[in-house]
C-alpha cells in the first residue's frame, strides 16, 4: 500500500512539472460579435497569468511590431493578442460590409476577454490597453474591475482633444523658434478637432519632427492616412471629443499609467493631469524616456520588465 501511495505521488508531482513547463502557442479565428476574429496567445508556461494586448490606431495590429516584447513577457505570461474588428487578419477575413463602431468593440472587448478567460481556465487577467487601445481598456476596466489582476494604460489616450490641442500650440511655436517656415505654414489650417484626415496627417507628421522621431515618407506616407481616413476618422473623432477622465471616474482594481516623457500623440502632460480625476485602488505611472509615443515597440526591454514587475509586485501582495 505504501509502495501504491508513493508511486501515485511521484507520478502527480511528475505531471505537475510537466503541466507547468506545458507552452502555449496558438493562432485561431472565434466568433465574436457575430464575425470571424484573430486571436493568438504565446507562453513558455501555461499556468502563468493571461495578458491581453490590446492594439492602438483604431485600425493597427500589434502584429508588425508585438515579436518586440512578447520574446521577453512569454517567459512571465501568456500573451494574447486579438486583431480588433477591421484590423489585420480580423478585416482580412471579413467584408466591407462588417460594422464598425465604438460600442461594438466595446462589447467584443468583453466577449474577448469571456473567451480567453475560459479558454485558459483563469478567474482573472492583465489587460494593456495601448493607445487607441486605452479607450477600450479603460472602460472594460471600469465595468469590469473583478476580471483583471490589474489595468495597464500604455500610452493613454484619455481626452484626444485637450491632447492635440496642447500639442499643436507647442508644435507651432517650435515651428517659428525654428524658423521652419513649411511647418508653420501647414500647421496654420489645422484645427481642434479635426475636420479632415489632411489636418490629421500634418499634426502626426510635424509632431514626430518635432519630437525627434521618424518622421520620412516611410513611416507617415500619406497615401496611409488617406486610406485610414476612410474607416477609422469618424470613430477616431467621436473617441478624441470624449474625455474618459469624466465617464470612468472611480476603477476598482489597481490601474498602471505607461508614459513617455516625449509623448506629443498622446500628450503626456495632458495625461498626467486627467489621471489625477481617475480615483483607484492602486494607481501608479510608470515613466518611460526614450520613447515617444510607441512605447512598447521604442523601449520593448524596459516595456517588458515594467510589465513584469506590475506582475510580481501585485502577486505579493496577494500573499
Amino acid at each position: 500500500m505504501k509502495t501504491t501511495t508513493t508511486i501515485a505521488l511521484i507520478l502527480a508531482f511528475f505531471f505537475n512539472i510537466l503541466a507547468s513547463a506545458q507552452s502555449v502557442k496558438t493562432h485561431e479565428g472565434v466568433k465574436i460579435g457575430g464575425i470571424k476574429q484573430w486571436i493568438s496567445a504565446k507562453g513558455e508556461d501555461a499556468t502563468k497569468p493571461v495578458l491581453l494586448f490590446l492594439h492602438g490606431g483604431p485600425g493597427f495590429s500589434s502584429k508588425v511590431y508585438s515579436k518586440k516584447f512578447i520574446k521577453d513577457l512569454k517567459k512571465d505570461f501568456i500573451v494574447v493578442q486579438w486583431d480588433q474588428r477591421g484590423s489585420g487578419f480580423t478585416a482580412a477575413w471579413g467584408s466591407e460590409d462588417d460594422p464598425i463602431s465604438i460600442d461594438l468593440m466595446h462589447q467584443d472587448t468583453k466577449e474577448v476577454v469571456d473567451y480567453v478567460l475560459q479558454k485558459f481556465n483563469k478567474e482573472k487577467l492583465y489587460l494593456v490597453g495601448f493607445s487607441w487601445g486605452g479607450v477600450l481598456g479603460l472602460q472594460f476596466a471600469h465595468q469590469y474591475p473583478e476580471l483583471l489582476h490589474a489595468y495597464v494604460s500604455v500610452s493613454a489616450m484619455i481626452h484626444g482633444d485637450a491632447s492635440e490641442a496642447q500639442t499643436l500650440q507647442l508644435i507651432k511655436e517650435k515651428a517659428k523658434q525654428t524658423g521652419n517656415t513649411q511647418a508653420v505654414e501647414e500647421l496654420a489650417n489645422v484645427t481642434i478637432p479635426f475636420t479632415s484626415w489632411e489636418a490629421l496627417y500634418v499634426q502626426r507628421k510635424w509632431t514626430a519632427y518635432f519630437s525627434n522621431a521618424k518622421s520620412s515618407k516611410r513611416y507617415y506616407p500619406k497615401a496611409l492616412f488617406k486610406e485610414w481616413s476612410a474607416k477609422w476618422m469618424s470613430i477616431f473623432l467621436e473617441a478624441s471629443r470624449t474625455d474618459y477622465s469624466q465617464i470612468v471616474q472611480k476603477i476598482d482594481c489597481p490601474i498602471y499609467f505607461f508614459l513617455s516623457k516625449k509623448d506629443l500623440v498622446s500628450n503626456y502632460e495632458v495625461a498626467e493631469e486627467l489621471i489625477q480625476d481617475i480615483e483607484a485602488d492602486h494607481k501608479e505611472i510608470v515613466w518611460f524616456y526614450n520613447s515617444t509615443h510607441e512605447v512598447p515597440s521604442d523601449e520593448p526591454k524596459k516595456f517588458s520588465a515594467a510589465m513584469i514587475d506590475v506582475a510580481r509586485s501585485l502577486s505579493k501582495n496577494e500573499k
